[in-house]
């Protein structure tokens, strides 16, 4: 809005100039002799003049406007997600402590009584899983807050890296480019990355039939670093897509499948503060592909907190 009003105004100011000219040279005789009260070509370019500048000081006052809505905005975007990791650590710290002695208690409870086991083993489980669900949330509360230690990876490196880690490293089958020429090292924090890489993995194998192999592919493109990892497991449906990086989502075909929900959206963030990028591509039953891009040097911008 602002920026149209600008144009309105020079126009103003041409069409006036513009006016006052064709005025003059269709009564040359009659305008010699002028003043500013008398003279049509003075009054059409005054009139002129005054429409520019109304326009022109409501264009920029539409973006003084504009601009300090912005830094509100942001300074409450701010504010909520610093009220937003106090809320997890607080949570965590509530939780942490009595779920211990619950599962303490448990723990005896299954040595005393035999018959009950089944049981206490089922309560035991749903205590663990919101065990791991606190610490992924404090997880996810460290990492936004930490400042990244930043060195030069080799992506072929930390590749493998990833897979001592894994439960089932041979079912991967890794493509690093090597040929007409090897990918630079990128400017990123290494154990971060590797949470990430380490994640995604993890998921494909997870929700992956185990006879069916996993493929990561690393190249450099467009001045970036992507990454691909790609299975043929159960997918994610069409209309999930854009939740499933969302704290605590679990996607339908997901849920019978151990996990806390947590996964993408570190995966996300760890990203972000690197200037990088997540795109997941799926279909229901066929497979997902997610593609990571990061950029070589991180770019200033990237570590800002939300």
């Amino acid at each position: 809005m602002a920026r149209w009003l600008g144009w309105i105004g020079l126009g103003f100011l041409f069409l006036g100039a513009a006016a006052a000219l064709a005025v003059r040279l269709a009564a040359p005789a009659v305008l010699l002799e002028f003043n500013a009260y008398a003279d049509p070509a003075v009054a059409v370019l005054a009139l002129s003049a005054a429409a520019a500048l109304i326009c022109l000081a409501a264009a920029a006052g539409l973006r003084g406007q504009a601009a300090r809505l912005q830094r509100a905005l942001a300074e409450q975007a701010a504010a909520l997600e610093t009220e937003r990791r106090r809320f997890i650590q607080r949570l965590d710290h509530e939780i942490k402590n009595p779920l211990t002695a619950i599962q303490i208690q448990l723990d005896n409870l299954q040595a005393l009584d035999a018959d009950r086991k089944p049981a206490i083993a089922e309560v035991r489980a749903q205590a663990d899983r919101l065990a791991q669900l606190t610490r992924g949330l404090r997880r996810l509360a460290d990492l936004e807050a930490r400042p990244l230690e930043l060195e030069r990876v080799e992506i072929g490196e930390l590749l493998d890296e990833v897979a001592e880690l894994l439960q089932d490293p041979e079912r991967i089958a890794f493509d690093v480019q090597r040929v007409p020429w090897p990918i630079p090292p990128i400017e990123a924090d290494r154990e971060l990355l590797l949470m990430a890489l380490r994640n995604l993995l993890d998921n494909a194998l997870k929700y992956s039939s185990p006879a069916t192999p996993v493929q990561v592919r690393a190249r450099d493109m467009a001045g970036a670093l992507v990454v691909e990892v790609i299975d043929t497991g159960r997918g994610i449906m069409p209309d999930e897509l854009p939740l499933v990086t969302e704290e605590l989502y679990r996607g339908s075909n997901a849920r019978d499948v151990s996990g806390s929900g947590l996964g993408l959206a570190m995966v996300q963030r760890i990203l972000a503060r690197h200037g990088g990028a997540l795109e997941l591509r799926s279909r229901a039953g066929q497979g997902t592909i997610v593609t990571v891009q990061l950029p070589y040097e991180r770019r200033p911008a990237a570590d800002k907190r939300r």
